[in-house]
């Protein structure tokens, strides 16, 4: 029992106050006021705030006590409990409409009284309960900036909010009452109603991810759908556009080098796990050791250096295949995987390379590689054996034709008009280093 409840009675005949006034104060009921009509009521209701009012139907005055209860609860939220001796079609029809939290029929005892009380303050508690959970709810949707869909199993659209009608794909007022399959393409609106129906079934949550055409232009959207009963799915819709275009930059820091914009040594080395499948063979790996990047350094600076790098990557870029995957894995070192390519393909592409940067060298452009590849065929060869006999044939070309290459720079240094003191003086100190050579040439 709620015992510091406050009750205010209003009831015209005075056995029945008295009775009902007794029986309150006995079980620690707080009574608040009483009073014998509504026009005397509703100002004491107003200035006491009880939990509860106790109103007979038939009382003195104009007024009985349904109009009394309307106005209480319309314009003072206190709940009724009605108590009454005579009833007829229309007097039950009118309690109906006036919603009291009980009813209680003259005469009663005791007990009833006091299990028709609690019953009417639980039932009142809940409702003003229910009540605040839903100003919370709509001050949370209105502070989200999600569209929330209520839908029925079959894709109508029987609610929806948002504060943000851009990213619906017709006008706000025009989608209510409307099939998904009216709204939205086909191909979406197909899987959307799928989705619903998972929902409803299974009551799993279900995610899907689509693009859609919006007033703002084209954007990606998450759906997450739920369940609601067994006719109804409610979804939420977020706009990710943006969060997809920061993981997608998150993803690229991570994954390529930002200097040559190629692929870097962690995304080749989870690729080259990916990919050392039996589909793929034969797998090819070729790799490249720019000749001179450190003279380039030394003698014109990094910012030269860098150039160089960059003019190897776009080397790369221009000899590959787009589904080839292409990777600076070292400082002056590149990667290339090349799946269903044999070892006949892997040398012709080194020979379009080499080609390629004997043109860049020939105008003054340096760009020389030495370069190395091994196939695997089978299972019989693992990862570790293919990048190392790679590598060999690599550093064997670099030993055989580095001297040269070096030379070929030495000589497009010496022409460079823009060449520093400083620079000047490591030019000419590396040009003692292989004169023995430029003589020979």
């Amino acid at each position: 029992m709620n015992e510091r409840a406050k009750i205010f009675l209003v009831e015209d005949n005075l056995m029945d106050t008295k009775a009902i006034v007794d029986t309150l104060r006995k079980k620690q009921y707080l009574l608040v006021g009483t009073a014998c009509s509504v026009e005397e009521a509703i100002p004491l209701v107003a200035k006491t705030k009880p939990d509860l009012v106790l109103m007979d139907i038939h009382l003195k005055g104009e007024k009985d006590g349904i109009y009394g209860a309307c106005e209480i609860q319309e314009n003072l939220g206190i709940p009724i409990l009605f108590i009454s001796g005579f009833l007829n079609d229309d007097v039950q029809q009118r309690i109906l409409e006036a919603d009291p939290s009980g009813f209680l029929v003259k005469p009663f005892n005791e007990q009833e009284l006091l299990i028709n009380l609690e019953l009417a303050l639980y039932k009142a508690k809940m409702k003003q309960e229910l009540e605040r959970q839903e100003v919370r709810f709509q001050s949370m949707v209105k502070a989200l900036p999600d569209l929330l869909i209520n839908y029925d199993k079959k894709g109508n659209y029987l609610e929806v909010t948002t504060q943000d009608v851009d990213i619906m794909p017709i006008g706000f007022d025009d989608i209510k009452d409307k099939n998904v399959m009216e709204v939205l393409p086909q191909p979406l609106a197909e899987t959307i109603l799928m989705y619903i129906d998972k929902a409803i079934k299974t009551g799993n949550m279900q995610t899907v991810e689509y693009e859609l055409e919006t007033p703002k232009g084209l954007r990606r959207f998450e759906m997450r759908l739920a369940g609601s009963g067994k006719e109804e799915a409610v979804a939420i819709v977020r706009d990710v556009t943006e969060a997809r275009k920061t993981e997608e930059a998150l993803i690229h820091m991570r994954f390529r080098d930002r200097m040559t914009g190629l692929y870097n040594r962690d995304f080749f080395e989870e690729e080259l796990q990916r990919l050392d499948t039996e589909r793929q063979y034969p797998l090819s790996v070729i790799i490249g050791d720019i000749d001179g990047l450190k003279m380039v350094n030394d003698i014109l600076g990094h910012q030269e250096g860098d150039k160089l790098l960059q003019r190897t990557a776009q080397v790369m870029k221009d000899c590959f295949r787009e589904e080839d995957i292409i990777c600076r894995t070292g400082g002056d070192e590149f990667t290339i995987l090349l799946t269903q390519t044999d070892n006949a393909n892997a040398r012709k592409m080194m020979r379009r390379i080499r080609a390629r940067c004997q043109e860049l060298t020939a105008r003054g452009e340096f760009t020389q590689l030495a370069l190395g590849s091994a196939t695997k065929n089978d299972n019989h060869k693992s990862i570790e054996e293919l990048l190392k006999e790679a590598d060999d044939n690599m550093y064997q070309n670099k030993l055989t034709n580095r001297e040269n290459k070096l030379i070929d720079l030495l000589k497009i240094l010496e022409k460079n008009p823009n060449l520093d003191p400083e620079a000047k003086k490591k030019y000419w100190e590396r040009v003692s280093r292989f004169r023995p050579l430029r003589n020979k040439t």
